[in-house]
This record gives C-alpha cells, structure tokens and sequence, in this order.
C-alpha cells in the first residue's frame, strides 16, 4: 500500500501543527495545501456547498469523508452518516472528532445493499475520485442502486476551464492531444517524507458533469456557483437526481 501522505497531514493537522503538504501534477505543476479547509465549521464552507446541503436527507453517504467536516455537521443536523474513505488515518483522525462510523472504502466499490441511503455527498471534488469518465459513470450506476428512488447527490468540483494560468492550460491541451478529458489530472500528495502513488482525478465543466450524469441515469436539477456566474465559477456544486 502506498503511504498516507495524506493521512499524515490530516493528523498533523489535528495535532496543532501546521502542515505543508505538497500537490504535485504529473507535468511536475506543485501546490500546496495546510489542510485547514477540511477542518472548517460549518459557517465558513463556501456558499455553494451550503445550498446543495439544504437538500440533504435522511440517511447520508459522505464519499471521500476525509476528516469529517461534513460529516459531523450533517449528524449535528440529525442526519444518520456513513463516511467512507481509503485513509485508515483520516478515518482515525474524524471518528476523534466525533464522527459514528467511518468505513474504509472505495469510491469506485460501493459496498453497501441497496436501498441503504437517501443522500450521497461527494464534495471537494469527489465527484471525479474514480479518475476517469468510465470510473465516474461506474460509481454513478451502483448510487443508482445504493440511493433510494427519490435520493440525491450533492456533488461538487473545481471548473477546470475557469482558469486564466498558463500551465493549467497547457496540461488541458496536452490532455485532449493524448485523447483525455482536460479536467482529467494525475497527481500525487507529499508531506515529510511520504509520497504516495500517483492516481487521476476528473474535475469537469459543469456541461461535462451533466453528460456523464445523463449515460448513469441522472439528471442535475440544480447547480450552485461560487459566484454569480456558473460559466466563471472556480467550484461549483450540484444536486443530482435520478432520471
């Protein structure tokens, strides 16, 4: 198993310290990130998660839960919650912070009988976790089954072409010549001395997320920018239902 990297900064986090963890892009792009956002109060999500959770109910399956801060805010509502996540240290790190159960689990091998919740939250682009066109329909179709008849998905994602940076451009146009989505990104997370294994993200237009939702039997019923203009939105969220 690759190492937590991940993890490691989530817990770092957690522990008071202030963690620097490294994003690198396969074209050698570098980020960073404190991790502070994964631990924010409910007051201080951004305005576009805040709407789509106004749809949220009944028994909720946060995908990709991370350190839970969606979690404990949906179970402080009363909502049941099932987190899931491939970091044993991130499930660690939000069951301290008070979240009932957590499972490690993939995104792309839902496991869970069907019928089981009424609402599926994919936020801080979990929508693309499964890296591909083909994974993201995959998880799509088994939420069809997972969710009951009127469930929702409230899903989000970075708006890969509300961008003006050079390099980001470029990795897109490099993506479509090697018959890729633009948004379709390979990366790896570093902190200290972990690196873990390299693995794709899609993050998609809102158009783009639409198509996808269409071949799985969904259909967006509403979408919440950061702004005021969907088609300049950084990140935008969406509720998704069944066709």
């Amino acid at each position: 198993m690759a190492p937590d990297a991940f993890g490691k900064a989530f817990l770092a986090h957690f522990e008071g310290k202030k963690p620097d963890m490294v994003i690198e892009r396969e074209d050698g792009y570098l980020d960073s990130d404190d991790m502070g956002s994964y631990f924010c109060e409910y007051k201080d999500f951004p305005e576009c998660e805040k709407r789509a959770l106004e749809h949220a109910k009944g028994r909720v399956l946060d995908i990709g839960m991370g350190a839970g801060r969606i979690a404990v805010h949906l179970q402080d509502k009363g909502h049941e919650v099932v987190g899931i996540d491939l970091s044993r240290i991130a499930l660690d790190v939000a069951a301290k912070r008070g979240v009932r159960e957590g499972l490690m689990m993939s995104a792309c091998d839902l496991e869970f009988v069907d019928g089981s919740f009424d609402t599926a939250i994919a936020f801080g682009n979990n929508f693309g976790l499964c890296g591909t066109p083909t994974g993201v329909i995959g998880m799509l179709v088994r939420l069809r089954k997972i969710l009951s008849d009127d469930g929702v998905i409230l899903a989000e994602s970075i708006n890969p072409v509300a961008t003006n940076n050079p390099d980001h451009l470029r990795y897109q146009k490099e993506n479509v010549d090697r018959g890729r989505m633009p948004g379709q990104i390979t990366i790896r997370f570093k902190y200290d001395d972990l690196v873990s294994g390299w693995f794709d993200l899609l993050i998609v237009t809102p158009r783009q997320m639409e198509e996808l939702c269409a071949k799985a039997g969904w259909k967006v019923e509403a979408t919440y920018p950061t702004g005021p203009d969907l088609s300049k939105a950084n990140i935008y969220t969406a509720v998704l239902k069944k066709a």
